[in-house]
């Protein structure tokens, strides 16, 4: 990704610009503290997996649950109203000073926080007053254990109001240049949580729910499940009190910072510019949610937790090049705009798509090819059956399409809010919401497909938002004469990912035949790595001889430093 131009600040105000200048430093920051974050994710599933298998009623409500609260802090926390706030924290600081935008922060935090109360306590009242079927059609829109939803939704959404919190917070200090404390909260969330599941399995034991247990295995998961509502709930407060060093080291958090007296006016501003932004900013979590819920009704025992997994899988790359990527440009994407530095906007957007294809497109293939065996190493232990491990499967291959549309799909809608742009992505992504209703209807109803229906409407969906919103950017951010092809560099690296897929998969065919080989997954994902970079060094592409160059430079400081002692 190519280091975006600079200026120097305006009078009164911070240099805006001038703190983001390390965007690849600070992106390969983001990554590796999401990919530790991820990692532990996956053990937190493997737990989870292991406890409550691939067909538990209960964990089917619980994962449904969950997505509620999940949903809110994507849209609210990191979404939403994170990115309104970033985009008008930005020129406050740019145009009044630090101050002025500490202060704004402060306002912003406040009204979120009892606006989050509020919005906590009515959705638990609506929860415990839906019927249990939707009204007019007869659907059990609620799963066939609706009691089961209704206690567990109400146990975990407490949540957001601690991630709502936390995602704000997240969105000021990256304004501030400060990301480190953002990244590493998620890890302990998830820390948080495996400990939660530790406890679970030594007080009820390290086994599944079995048809022959009866009601009392039933209620044995749901106490177990409540465990966990009140372990994850705790982990939202952790996560918040992770950012108290970096709120404090930016300037964010003091006896310096005061109210200001428009406090009520400025921070409505800012939520009522981020009500446009939450299906814009988050089409992609929208629908994830909306595949929950109708995997919840729709499929057969086990179709809302297999989807949890197979979507949860796929997080980690989709966090890597997706979450990771947009969290560390947009903020500098925003203060270009904030200057009217158009073409530096374009180049940065180019080389960040460019940065995300190609650690996507490689992600995407060996998700395809290495989905069993992924499954089956993370998944199939303890109450997880083969057949669900299968099912998994299926779902995460069709799935794996979507990752390097969602990857672009959030920079192309940052970019717009960056140009000042808010309708457009709405616009787009109410129709798409509808799309995704109806495609899941089509596959699953009209078909008779399984998760493979839901997560193939995900995907296809994904595609349809990049090319609605790819016209737009290009005409307001045309590209430089004689800038380098896009799609020439992209087809380069189409052709690298394909070879290392296809190492891979000849790699695990050679070592084992059991996908649930540890060992044969390892190689394959290494044999995949050494393809790729070689590949990728042999077609000249860009992206990796600017990895190279960086490491060999930090290679000679540190050569240099030891020297020195």
């Amino acid at each position: 990704m190519a280091e975006p131009a600079l200026e120097g600040t305006q009078p009164g105000g911070a240099d805006i610009v001038g703190r983001h200048r390390r965007l690849v430093a600070r992106t390969a920051l983001i990554s590796g503290l999401t990919a530790a974050s991820r990692l532990l994710g996956y053990a937190r599933e493997f737990l989870s997996a292991l406890l409550f298998g691939d067909a538990s009623p209960v964990y089917d409500a619980f994962v449904t649950a969950w997505k509620v609260p999940n949903l809110f802090r994507r849209l609210l926390g990191e979404g939403a109203v994170s990115t309104a706030l970033q985009t008008r924290m930005t020129e406050v600081d740019g145009d009044r000073g630090d101050a002025a935008g500490a202060r704004l922060f402060w306002d912003v935090l406040g009204l979120a926080l009892a606006l989050s109360l509020v919005l906590c306590g009515a959705l638990m009242g609506l929860v415990l007053a839906m019927p249990d079927a939707m009204p007019g059609t007869g659907w059990a829109w609620l799963g066939p254990e609706p009691a089961a939803l209704r206690e567990l939704l109400v146990r975990v959404l407490p949540y957001l109001v601690f991630i709502c919190l936390a995602g704000l917070a997240g969105g000021g200090l990256a304004v501030r240049g400060r990301f480190l404390g953002a990244s590493a909260s998620a890890a302990m969330m998830n820390l948080t949580a495996i400990l939660t599941l530790v406890v679970i399995g030594l007080h009820f034991g390290w086994h599944g729910l079995d048809p022959v247990d009866g009601p009392a295995g039933f209620e044995r998961h749901l106490e177990m499940s409540r465990v966990y509502c009140w372990g994850l709930v705790l982990s939202g407060l952790v996560q918040l009190a992770v950012l108290l060093p970096d709120l404090r080291a930016s300037g964010l958090l003091g006896a310096g910072v005061r109210a200001a007296s428009d406090a009520w006016s400025t921070a409505r501003g800012v939520l009522v510019a981020s009500g446009p932004l939450a299906l814009g900013a988050a089409v992609y979590q929208v629908n994830v949610m909306v595949d929950g819920f109708m995997a919840q009704y729709m499929l057969p025992a086990g179709g809302a937790t297999t989807y949890h997994f197979a979507n949860r899988i796929q997080q980690l790359p989709l966090a890597l090049v997706a979450t990771a990527a947009t969290s560390a440009v947009f903020p500098a994407l925003k203060a270009m705009g904030h200057r009217g530095q158009s073409a530096e906007m374009r180049r940065l957007h180019d080389s960040t798509h460019l940065a995300i294809g190609f650690i996507a497109l490689p992600a995407t293939l060996a998700l395809m090819v290495l989905a069993r065996p992924i499954c089956a190493v993370l998944l199939q232990h303890g109450a997880f059956s083969e057949a669900g491990t299968a099912r998994t499967a299926l779902g995460m291959q069709l799935l794996a399409l979507a990752l390097v549309p969602a990857g672009a799909a959030g920079l192309l809608s940052r970019t717009y809010f960056a140009l000042g742009d808010f309708r457009t992505p709405v616009r787009i992504s109410a129709w798409l919401l509808f799309l995704n209703l109806g495609l899941n209807l089509a596959f699953v109803r009209g078909l008779g497909m399984d998760i493979e229906g839901l997560t193939l409407s995900t995907a296809l969906v994904s595609w349809a938002n990049v090319a609605l919103l790819i016209p737009g950017v290009l005409v307001r951010l045309p590209a430089a004469p004689g800038a380098p092809s896009f799609a020439r560099r992209l087809a380069r690296m189409a052709a690298a990912a394909a070879l290392s897929a296809a190492a891979a998969w000849g790699a695990h065919r050679a070592v084992s035949s059991d996908p649930r080989s540890t060992l044969a997954l390892a190689l394959a994902i290494a044999a995949g790595l050494v393809v790729y970079f070689g590949a990728a060094a042999g077609l000249g592409l860009e992206e990796w001889h600017a990895i190279r160059s960086r490491a060999a430079s930090r290679l000679r400081r540190l050569t240099r430093a030891n020297d020195e002692r």
